[in-house]
C-alpha cells in the first residue's frame, strides 16, 4: 500500500547536520510516509552512515557521481510513491507536525503546494530569527512576480503535480522558483502554513557568488516568463521615474488584481513598492504615500471586480 507521504531529501557531503535532520522526520507525528534519501557523490562518510540507518520507511538512493540538485531532486521525485512529496534539506529541521498540519490544507482541497513560516538558524552566532511570508494563494502568486514567497523545502506538493511539471535545467540554482512559477501559471493553488514548520539552517559556504549570479539571472528569465503568462503584458516590476510610473505601473497592478482577484493590501504594497527607487532620502514619506494610496486603489478595484 502506497504510503500518503514520499518526503524527498538529497544529499551531498553533509553528515555534520544529517542526524539531526533525519531524526526530526522519523519523529513526525504522521507516520504514514517513505523518506527517500537521494545521495548526490557524496564523498564525506554521508553514505555510510546513511546505509546504516535502520528505519524500514528509508530507502537510499545512492547515486555513483555528483549531478548537482537538480538530477538528484527529480530522482527522488520520480521513485516517490506517495500522495505529496515534502521537499527537505540534508541541513534543515523540521517541525514535529510539519506532515500533519500540511496534510490537513492538502486534503482539505485548500493548496496543492503547501509551504509554511519558518525560523532562520545561523550556524556562526547560533541566533533564531522567526520568517514570516505571503500565505493566502491569492498573495503568493502575485508577488511571485517580484520574488519566490516559499521556503522551498518547508514545502509539499501534490505528487501528480511534479508528474506534470519538471524542473528546468536551463535554470541553474532558481530551479524550485521556476516550478512554482510554472505551477502557478497552469492554475495551482498555494498556501502558506502561518506556523513556523521549519528550522532553515543558514552557515559559510552555502551560496557562493558565482551560483548567487547564476540564480539571478536565472531568476530574471523565469520572472519574465511568469509575468507575461500572469498578466499577458511584458512590463516585469522594476524601478522608474514618477511618470512613466503613474502610467505603465498603474498598468501593471490594474492587470494582475484582475487576473488574480483577491490580493491583499499588503502584497499590493509590496508589489507597486517594486516600481519606487530605494534611498530617496527626503522624498520617502511622498513615495509611501503613493504606494498606499496605489495599493489602497488595487486593493478595493480587485475585490469589486472579484464580486
Amino acid at each position: 500500500m502506497s504510503p500518503v507521504f514520499s518526503i524527498v531529501l538529497c544529499t551531498y557531503n553533509a553528515q555534520p547536520y544529517l542526524d539531526e535532520c533525519i531524526q526530526s522526520l522519523l519523529q513526525q507525528t504522521f507516520h504514514d510516509f517513505e523518506l527517500i534519501i537521494v545521495d548526490d557523490g557524496s564523498q564525506d562518510g554521508t553514505l555510510a552512515y546513511l546505509n546504516a540507518l535502520t528505519d524500514p520507511r528509508i530507502r537510499v538512493i545512492p547515486l555513483d557521481t555528483n549531478q548537482g540538485l537538480i538530477f538528484a531532486r527529480t530522482t527522488g521525485f520520480d521513485a516517490a510513491k506517495g500522495r505529496y512529496t515534502a521537499i527537505m534539506d540534508a541541513d534543515d529541521i523540521a517541525h514535529p507536525r510539519r506532515l500533519e498540519e500540511q496534510l490537513q490544507a492538502m486534503d482539505s482541497g485548500e493548496a496543492d503546494v503547501c509551504g509554511s513560516f519558518h525560523i532562520t538558524l545561523d550556524t556562526k552566532s547560533g541566533r533564531r530569527r522567526s520568517r514570516r511570508s505571503a500565505f493566502s494563494d491569492s498573495d503568493i502568486r502575485a508577488l511571485l512576480t517580484i520574488y519566490c514567497p516559499l521556503c522551498n523545502p518547508s514545502t509539499s506538493v501534490a505528487t501528480e503535480l511534479l508528474r506534470q511539471h519538471r524542473y528546468d535545467p536551463s535554470y541553474p540554482h532558481a530551479e524550485d522558483y521556476g516550478l512554482w512559477c510554472d505551477i502557478a501559471s497552469q492554475g495551482g493553488r498555494f498556501k502558506n502554513i502561518t506556523s513556523p514548520l521549519l528550522t532553515y539552517r543558514l552557515h559559510p559556504g552555502q551560496i557562493s557568488i558565482v551560483k548567487r549570479e547564476t540564480a539571478n539571472n536565472s531568476f530574471k528569465a523565469i520572472q519574465a516568463k511568469y509575468v507575461q503568462a500572469v498578466t499577458g503584458n511584458s512590463l516585469v516590476p522594476h524601478s522608474m521615474p514618477v511618470k512613466q510610473r503613474w502610467e505603465d505601473a498603474i498598468v501593471f497592478m490594474k492587470m494582475i488584481n484582475q487576473k488574480i482577484p483577491g490580493i491583499s493590501f499588503s502584497a499590493n504594497y509590496e508589489l507597486y513598492a517594486e516600481f519606487q527607487y530605494r534611498s530617496n532620502g527626503w522624498l520617502t514619506p511622498l513615495l509611501r504615500i503613493e504606494r498606499l494610496v496605489i495599493a489602497l486603489w488595487a486593493t478595493l478595484r480587485g475585490r469589486y471586480k472579484k464580486s
